[in-house]
């Protein structure tokens, strides 16, 4: 009987001794989707976003600062989509200094969100994509909307925003 006990005992022991003492592995948080953050960074490995904006007092914020040697718009395109995820803007190419850009379903944007939301994705949009060096104007291709309108947006319709930093 004492040597089941201790059987067991070592046992347990052994079990506690060896869970406990496995190397430290980074926690995987996981969001609302159900994805944890380390296979959102594996999915897109290439998101970037440059500015927020806003329209109503004219700024935009820099939100990264090192734009040197990023030149690949989808990477900018999979930032703006990762801060408006119901709004799903695809690259379709690039033509000279303009992107061209589409969206299957711009209802969210250009009915939804009313006038300030819509002046202000488009704003984000143009504001991010013409920071890529030699870009001048965003190509917006969707179907038309009550708030917002489709067609070609340049960096010099967004000159007289002010530029601040991320606090």
């Amino acid at each position: 009987m004492k040597h089941r006990l201790f059987f067991k005992l070592a046992f347990f022991t052994a079990v506690i001794f060896f869970s406990c003492s496995a190397p430290d592995q980074p926690a995987n948080s996981t969001d609302s989707t159900g994805i944890t953050e380390a296979e959102t960074i594996i999915e897109q490995p290439d998101t970037v976003l440059f500015w927020t904006v806003n329209i109503e007092k004219k700024e935009k914020v820099r939100v990264y600062k090192d734009t040197a040697g990023i030149n690949d718009p989808v990477s900018i395109i999979n930032g703006i989509n990762t801060i408006y995820p119901d709004i799903r803007l695809e690259f379709v190419k690039l033509s000279g200094d303009t992107v061209y850009t589409h969206i299957d379903s711009a209802s969210a944007f250009s009915d939804d969100v009313g006038s300030f939301g819509a002046a202000e994705y488009i704003a984000g949009v143009v504001i991010n994509l013409t920071t890529l060096p030699d870009i001048n104007y965003v190509n917006l291709d969707f179907p038309v909307g009550s708030h917002a309108t489709p067609g070609v947006y340049s960096k010099s319709g967004y000159a007289a925003y002010t530029e601040k930093e991320e606090p």
